[in-house]
């Protein structure tokens, strides 16, 4: 999707409409934190499921990117900044959009 470097939206911190400059973070969400850590392995435990002999192939099985999941989101959401050009303050949106390759212009 094209989307435009630099655009006119509202600042909080201004509290008026003034040309803001578009950067695109990386999204880390949920899944990107350490799901083999003692803390994860701690929750499947209190969870219930982790009652009886071995571990169920739970614990061992790799992290949730090597499972085979089927209907997978094919694109992330977008995580924009906006930089604002008078506060030099930066702000997010409000709600990402899906779409698979961001193009600046």
């Amino acid at each position: 999707m094209k989307f435009k470097k630099e655009v006119k939206r509202h600042c909080p911190y201004c509290k008026k409409h003034t040309s803001h400059k578009v950067k695109q973070e990386k999204n880390r969400g949920k899944n990107k934190t350490h799901t083999m850590s003692r803390g994860s392995r701690l929750r499947i435990r209190l969870r219930g499921g982790d009652r009886g002999f071995g571990n169920k192939g739970k614990i061992s099985a790799g992290a949730m990117t090597k499972w085979k999941r089927f209907n997978k989101k094919r694109t992330k959401k977008t995580d924009l900044r906006y930089l604002c050009s008078e506060c030099r303050k930066s702000h997010i949106q409000k709600s990402g959009f899906r779409a698979g390759k961001m193009q600046f212009e």
